[in-house]
């Protein structure tokens, strides 16, 4: 029998060779891989592993990154953790890219939340009530993780490390989505508010992650995505509406959204929704009498929400939206009606208004309506 081979493998490289699975010679800052790239060449991860070698990072095919848009979407099949984690080891945890949870909590807490709140009266919620919840639902504090990953993916160079946050983004994201479902299906006084919060913390990251995608090369469909969190949100809505008195969260303003009456459209976009309504009465007629139904409650909701942007430029007219449609419009779109297509064209126009505005939001109505003008 042939004497075993010593192993060589590096267990001390720097943060920057992990990222790229190269061998690291460990003689850094900087190692001779990071002087030859010129990286900054770190070692914040060895540090974080070796204060915290009771905890075995996540090393599951549950883990392995996923895109969200249809092909190979994490809605159809997504494992949970094998083993559920304790508040204490949620926090300290590194990921399977060897990013520390500490960090990426940081960035949440520091950054991250601003781009959800939609007034002052909801940083305190944002910042240390969400998060505070998030130690008791899983799925919400890897929700949160995902959302803080994607936003450091956005700022940081080089290429490489972006991409390493944005896939342990997917990662986390992936991790939510099953307890979360299992969690809609027994919904109590106790999670309501967990619900309500990743749902909103859901539509950011799936309007974020087809801009992102651009790192790996690969090309998303903005329009998959928004299908699937209308099909995520179908369900969420019903059991918010079930359980509204239980929600403590005051966000969106508890559902006051939809009864304050609106400023008044400027005369381009009462046009342009006009014509589209008008377009509704000519087209969907006969047997199409109940998507016309459809139809007509739905762009009613996208005209409130326009007078809802005009007197405040916030998410809450776009987010309010996706979460307001009826199945069968989902339906029709999920079978690529043109029509529906047409009405989330408008929807995407809102979106492109949000640009500049949010990270999450970069890009993503302009890549939207291009998308749906080029079907």
């Amino acid at each position: 029998m042939p004497p075993l081979r010593t192993h060589t493998k590096s267990r001390n490289g720097c943060d920057q060779c992990r990222a790229r699975r190269v061998k690291c010679d460990e003689k850094g800052p900087p190692c001779s891989n990071c002087t030859t790239r010129e990286l900054k060449c770190t070692y914040l991860k060895v540090a974080a592993r070796r204060t915290t070698t009771h905890i075995t990072p996540p090393s599951s095919t549950s883990d392995v990154p996923r895109s969200l848009d249809g092909h190979g979407s994490p809605v159809a099949a997504v494992p949970s953790p094998a083993v559920p984690t304790t508040p204490a080891s949620t926090s300290a945890q590194t990921n399977s890219f060897g990013i520390n949870n500490l960090e990426l909590m940081h960035r949440f807490a520091t950054e991250t939340y601003k781009s959800l709140c939609i007034s002052d009266s909801e940083i305190q919620i944002w910042q240390i009530t969400v998060p505070t919840l998030a130690f008791k639902h899983d799925y919400l504090m890897n929700g949160i993780l995902a959302l803080a990953s994607m936003h450091i993916a956005t700022t940081y160079e080089p290429a490489e490390v972006a991409l390493m946050y944005y896939e342990a983004g997917l990662q986390y994201y992936n991790r939510s989505l099953t307890p979360f479902r299992n969690t809609i299906d027994s919904i109590t006084p106790h999670n309501c508010d967990a619900v309500f919060a990743h749902s909103i913390v859901m539509i950011a990251i799936g309007i974020a992650s087809p801009q992102l995608t651009g790192m790996k090369d690969e090309c998303a469909s903005t329009t998959e995505n928004i299908v699937i969190l209308f099909e995520l949100l179908q369900g969420v809505k019903k059991i918010l509406q079930v359980s509204k008195p239980w929600i403590k969260l005051e966000l969106f303003s508890q559902g006051a959204f939809w009864k304050n009456t609106p400023a008044e459209l400027d005369p381009d976009t009462e046009a342009a929704l006009t014509h589209l309504s008008d377009l509704n009465d000519q087209v969907m007629v006969g047997v199409y009498s109940e998507q016309h139904r459809i139809n007509k409650n739905v762009i009613a909701h996208l005209r409130h929400c326009y007078a809802k942007f005009a007197r405040s430029a916030d998410p809450a007219p776009a987010f309010a939206w996706l979460a307001a449609v009826e199945k069968g419009f989902v339906d029709s779109l999920r079978c690529r009606q043109p029509f529906s297509l047409l009405i989330l064209m408008y929807w995407g126009v809102l979106l492109r208004e949000l640009d500049g505005l949010r990270w999450w939001a970069r890009d993503a109505g302009r890549a939207l309506v291009s998308e749906l003008s080029d079907a």
